[in-house]
């Protein structure tokens, strides 16, 4: 079971990752403004989401309950501050 969680989380992070970084225009629309700030955020959050994706398919073979739960919540803490940005940067 966990290695399907982890799977999954991977593969929803990965495809969250490349939105990020490739389809900018969905975000920069709910922006303010489409300015250089604005795009180097999107790409930052992209390359940490990436960075969970990959991490996330590298504990597989060593998946433990507790080193999962420290990934879940390292990874939740990574998308809170996404969304709390995002939020502050919203027309």
């Amino acid at each position: 079971m966990i290695l399907a969680i982890l799977v999954l989380i991977g593969l929803v992070l990965l495809l969250f990752s490349f939105l990020l970084f490739k389809k900018q225009s969905i975000f920069l629309a709910l922006l303010a403004d489409d300015s250089l700030v604005n795009k180097q955020f999107l790409q930052t959050y992209s390359i940490i989401f990436l960075g969970l994706g990959l991490i996330a398919f590298f504990l597989i073979p060593f998946a433990t309950k507790e080193m999962t739960l420290y990934f879940l919540a390292l990874m939740m803490l990574a998308s809170a501050t996404f969304s709390y940005q995002f939020s502050k940067k919203i027309k």
